[in-house]
């Protein structure tokens, strides 16, 4: 809603100083806010002309017969630890085997690796997951 208030300066006695000038002052506001213009915001060119980065692609197989089959071998913590110890980008099972591994990605969610679901989480405790440096590939 549109309200206009008009504001009035000092009264002066006419008589003692007749040229007095009267002030009057618009303020417009809407819902108790003060409106404010927007003349002083101008963008310069270099603004505009932000320089893009151009990042490189993920490289693609081509089919999946072109790819070696490989088996991970992890480690279980034996004991749980509280959701937020965990750091982000971190893989945890809420079973002590490690089965069904998962992955934080932000203070309040969690990815299952298997299926990719996104799952909210306040808080719980979970077995951290850390999967060893060297993959085991096996060869046909």
């Amino acid at each position: 809603m549109l309200t206009v208030k008009t504001h009035y300066a000092r009264t002066i006695d006419r008589a003692s100083y007749p040229y007095a000038p009267t002030m009057e002052t618009l303020e417009v506001s809407h819902n108790g806010t003060k409106a404010t213009s927007n003349t002083d915001k101008r963008t310069t060119t270099k603004e505009k002309e932000k320089p893009k980065r151009h990042l490189p692609a993920l490289p693609s197989a081509v089919s999946a017969a072109d790819m070696n089959t490989v088996d991970y071998s992890g480690l279980t913590d034996k004991t749980a630890v509280e959701w937020s110890s965990l750091k982000n980008y971190e893989m945890f099972s809420l079973s002590p085997d490690g089965s069904f591994p998962m992955m934080k990605v932000s203070r309040s969610k969690a990815v299952r690796l298997a299926d990719r679901e996104v799952m909210m989480v306040g808080s719980g405790r979970c077995f951290r997951v850390s999967l060893s440096n060297h993959p085991n590939q096996s060869k046909p």
